[in-house]
């Protein structure tokens, strides 16, 4: 009995385990409509935020998925897409917008390479357009003073966007209670990192007299304030984010440094941060005074 136990056990162990059986795997749909969805639904939703989706997802419905449609990927060619790019720029579309597609576009297919859907990617070199670079613009002093005079709260927001160079939507959810010292901790960003502003004296003391929510306006109505802003000045080229682009440039002209700059304006690159470096005039000569007095020394 014992022995007959064994060999059932051993004849047992030599057969091959049962196979739990499992989804069928469907073959990958090689047509753009079908990619396009996938890489809006798997990618897109997992590698950008709420508003880069939203952008993507109007992008691709409204202009790549009409030009490109249900044909294979495969069969997509660079000339494909240098068509597609004549074609934006002939409906009127703004060289910045046409960057943005394309992008998203090139985006999509070298996410196509990467899951098994295409051996190499179509999207030729030099197809982008070369848009020439508009240098940053802050208040001049005339246009400070009439912005100082503005009557609450709106003077309030238009003094702690300038002194902190916050974003928009930053500033709409600073509160009180982030004041650390003299830093405002700015949690909720574009980068996703934390970092801290310092705030001066007068900004600092205005700040303690405000209710914890400092800016009493949504983070999506820099459109209607700034329009408030502009009927109220005579500013007519007001925008919020030329608030932010002041705070540079001061800040570069009162002899603060890049790295600084960086760090408070929450860059990931310093060459973008370089951009307010190459307009302020004043830092430039102040720099090669500087130079020439050391060189006169030697």
């Amino acid at each position: 009995m014992r022995n007959r136990c064994r060999r059932w056990s051993e004849a047992r162990a030599d057969r091959p385990a049962a196979v739990e059986p499992g989804p069928p795997v469907l073959p990958l749909d090689r047509r753009f409509d079908a990619a396009g969805l996938r890489w809006l639904m798997h990618y897109v939703a997992t590698a950008r935020n709420a508003k880069g989706q939203r952008l993507a997802a109007t992008r691709y419905v409204t202009h790549v998925l009409p030009w490109f449609g249900d044909r294979e990927l495969d069969a997509i060619t660079g000339d494909d897409v240098r068509a597609f790019r004549l074609e934006l720029e002939r409906r009127g579309l703004r060289p910045h917008t046409v960057t943005h597609v394309l992008s998203d576009l090139r985006c999509l297919l070298r996410w196509a390479v990467s899951v098994g859907l295409l051996a190499r990617s179509p999207f030729p070199a030099r197809v982008m357009p070369r848009i020439a670079e508009v240098p940053p613009r802050g208040f001049d002093d005339l246009e400070l003073e009439v912005l100082a005079a503005l009557p609450e709260p709106h003077g309030f927001v238009v003094r702690l966007l300038l002194g902190t160079g916050l974003r928009w939507a930053e500033a709409c959810r600073a509160r009180r209670a982030d004041v650390r010292g003299r830093l405002l901790e700015v949690a909720t960003t574009k980068s996703g990192r934390v970092r801290r502003v310092p705030l001066g004296d007068a900004l600092l003391a205005e700040i303690a007299t405000r209710a914890d929510r400092l800016v009493p306006y949504a983070a999506g109505s820099p459109g209607s304030f700034s329009r408030w802003i502009r009927h109220w000045t005579g500013i007519e080229d007001f925008h919020v984010h030329r608030c932010r682009h002041t705070f540079a440039m001061r800040w570069l002209a009162a002899g603060g440094n890049l790295a600084g700059l960086q760090q408070i304006l929450g860059h990931r690159d310093l060459t973008t941060t370089m951009r307010y470096a190459r307009v302020t005039d004043e830092l430039i000569e102040r720099e090669a005074a500087r130079v020439a007095q050391r060189a006169a020394r030697r």
